[in-house]
Formats: structure tokens, C-alpha cells, sequence
């Protein structure tokens, strides 16, 4: 849950300096409540600031943000159905091959998150946003509002099984373009929505 990552992250930096609210956002938001991912990236801080004074501008260099960041506009835009922004986005965006299981995990977070919410009770979005656990973050709020306006459970699935078919080509052929064909999924993903 968020609330053990968080006691992950105290725990695992506890004595150092500059660990504040801000520098623990970047570190659980890097992680994507992946627990192993969480001690990789706790690993990593660990090394590089052996003088225990963690300084937020090499943080989110250490822990690639940006990239992430770029990937996560371009997950939105194309979930959002909105090609010409994905288009736009994936034309300024180096994607990086060897990240390719992190991007579709990214995707598949976002896919479960909404089919979590498909499932919720109730005829008031808001209200069933507000319930899911862990939270929305609030800046990702609205983009996951109209995400949900876009994805019944039925195209959730099919996307889903879509990204575990991806999986296996990437990891059973080594001579494809996994650049490209990563492009390609979600330029489908956005067709899709």
C-alpha cells in the first residue's frame, strides 16, 4: 500500500539529510507501488549520496523523472484518445527500449486502476474516485476522470491482454524494433480509446 512504501522509504533513509515531503513524493512516485522497483531505487539513492545529504535536483536525475514524466504525458494523451497530442508527444520522446516492461507497467497500472473503478457501485464518478485506495493523485485527477469516461471494463480487458501479448513478443524476439513497436501500441491504445 502507499502507506508501507512510505515506511519503506523513511525507514530505508532514515538519518538523511534533505529526506522531505517533496524528495519522498519523487521517490514513491518513481516506484509505482512496485515494492522491488522501491528497493532498486532506494538502493540507488543510497550509493549516490553517501554523505546522506539528498539533494532533489540529482534525485530526479538518479531516479530518471523526466523520462518517466514524458512517458506517463503520452500514456494520458493516448488513453485520452487524443492522437494528435500522443503524435505530438511521441515525436520530442526518446523511448527507450530497454524501459519497454517498464512502460507497459505503467500502462497496465492506469488499465487496472480504471477497470477498479468500472467495478465500484455507485453512479457518482467523483465519489468512486475519491474511494479507490490508494488515491488519485490530485494533479492526475482530471486526466483520470476522462479516462474513465472512455474505458468500459469490456475494452479494459481487451487492452490489457493487448499489453501481456506485447510482453511476450518483446521478450521472445530479440530482433524486432522494440522502439517501434512500442510506438506502435499506443498510437493502437490510442485508436482504441
Amino acid at each position: 500500500t502507499e502507506i508501507t512504501i512510505r515506511q519503506i522509504i523513511e525507514a530505508k533513509l532514515l538519518g538523511f539529510e534533505g529526506l522531505n515531503q517533496q524528495n519522498k513524493n519523487i521517490i514513491f512516485e518513481s516506484c509505482n507501488m512496485d515494492r522491488v522497483k522501491l528497493n532498486n531505487e532506494l538502493e540507488k539513492i543510497i550509493t549516490l549520496f553517501h554523505d546522506k545529504k539528498i539533494d532533489t535536483e540529482k534525485l530526479e536525475k538518479l531516479l530518471d523523472i523526466e523520462v518517466n514524466d514524458n512517458f506517463n504525458k503520452i500514456k494520458d494523451q493516448a488513453l485520452l484518445g487524443n492522437s494528435k497530442k500522443t503524435n505530438d508527444l511521441l515525436s520530442i520522446t526518446v523511448i527507450e527500449p530497454e524501459k519497454n516492461m517498464l512502460y507497459l507497467n505503467m500502462i497496465n497500472q492506469r488499465l487496472n486502476r480504471l477497470l477498479d473503478i468500472n467495478e465500484i457501485d455507485g453512479a457518482n464518478l467523483e465519489m468512486k474516485i475519491n474511494s479507490l485506495k490508494p488515491p488519485i493523485f490530485w494533479k492526475d485527477k482530471k486526466n483520470f476522470l476522462d479516462q474513465t469516461k472512455k474505458w468500459d471494463s469490456r475494452k479494459i480487458k481487451n487492452l490489457i491482454k493487448k499489453t501481456l501479448d506485447i510482453e511476450i513478443i518483446l521478450k521472445s524476439n530479440g530482433s524486432i524494433n522494440k522502439e517501434l513497436l512500442m510506438k506502435k501500441f499506443i498510437v493502437d491504445v490510442c485508436h482504441l480509446a
